[in-house]
């Protein structure tokens, strides 16, 4: 059976992932020269060792089964500026702040999917989204009925729960003193709210 043309590096690297995702423990050398059709262990080694220098793995060689993919730190989430929980407005970017937060833990399956916005206004209070709160995106999500979206309502922006009836779509309000917004040209959903963060002072 022919093997996968990918670098070594890259196979090793991915067959750690999938044992990983799979709660598998720990490949042992034989294993791995397994997975790479190597027949000596001494070039598994020689591989595993090129790779804990460059920091991807850690190994153990006195202990068994201890490779395993290094923990990195994620890069954290784009802050792309606010967005209106009221009447609708134009977005505001600034793509330069980042949040410490790992998207993966929210249920984002896609990291560079991930962004949070800034919740300004109170028409939607009644999903708990108050001023001030954090609210964080997937752009890859579907969007599906009752969702809270950040959407782009006829060129204005504005965070709002999706409502899909009878083959129209508006986006609602979640505060009586707030009309529904219905489009007169153009709505697109910019992304679905996953997580809302609210920083809490004395």
């Amino acid at each position: 059976m022919p093997r996968s043309r990918t670098n070594p590096r890259d196979r090793l690297l991915a067959f750690l992932q999938k044992l990983e995702v799979a709660a598998a423990p720990p490949p042992s050398v034989r294993e791995v020269c397994d997975e790479l059709g190597y027949h000596s262990p001494n070039a598994a080694l020689k591989l595993i060792h090129r790779l804990q220098k460059s920091r991807d793995v850690i190994y153990e060689p006195k202990r068994a089964r201890s490779l395993r993919l290094r923990k990195k730190p994620h890069p954290g989430v784009p802050l792309l500026g606010s967005i209106t929980a009221g009447f609708p407005d134009e977005p505001g970017v600034d793509p330069t702040e980042r949040l410490p937060l790992d998207p993966a833990s929210f249920g984002i399956r896609n990291p560079a999917a991930a962004f949070a916005l800034r919740v300004r206004g109170d028409s939607m209070i009644g999903r708990h989204f108050l001023d001030g709160d954090l609210v964080l995106l997937d752009r890859a999500a579907e969007a599906r009925h009752l969702d809270v979206v950040a959407a782009l309502i006829d060129q204005e922006c504005s965070l709002k729960t999706l409502v899909i009836q009878n083959g129209k779509t508006l986006l609602k309000a979640e505060n009586p003193a707030y009309p529904d917004l219905i489009p007169a040209h153009d709505l697109e959903i910019q992304g679905v709210a996953k997580a809302v963060i609210r920083i809490i002072t004395a």
